[in-house]
């Protein structure tokens, strides 16, 4: 199996992040907890998040160090391994506040590497 670019990678994390974003556009958080789909949806995208970071080479990550990748890589690792005490008021900051920065700093990434 190739590898993929991280292009590519970069590309898959903003179509999960765009996922996450269509389905608590325009709800609270108590919406959000009060449906167990989209919370566990948005907990499913994060976590592929997570991994797919882990795909992106240590040299890309090392020079662009205002991207928190250790600490994307380390909620899917909670995540998945806390699953049954995951912090629903930590996942809605996510939500809200780290995945918006991270798109935009993702297509700063996308367009120094074209």
């Amino acid at each position: 199996m190739s590898k993929k670019s991280t292009s590519v990678i970069i590309d898959d994390i903003q179509s999960f992040i765009d996922r996450i974003q269509f389905y608590t556009d325009g709800i609270t958080f108590d919406d959000f907890i009060a449906n167990s789909m989209i919370v566990e949806a948005c907990m499913y995208n994060i976590q592929i998040i997570g991994e797919a970071v882990g795909h992106i080479d240590d040299d890309i990550q090392a020079s662009n160090p205002q991207i928190p990748w250790a600490l994307i890589q380390n909620m899917r690792n909670r995540i998945t391994h806390e699953y049954a005490g995951t912090d629903l008021p930590a996942i809605w900051n996510v939500i809200k506040q780290d995945l918006p920065y991270l798109k935009v700093e993702l297509v700063k990434l996308k367009n120094k590497l074209q």
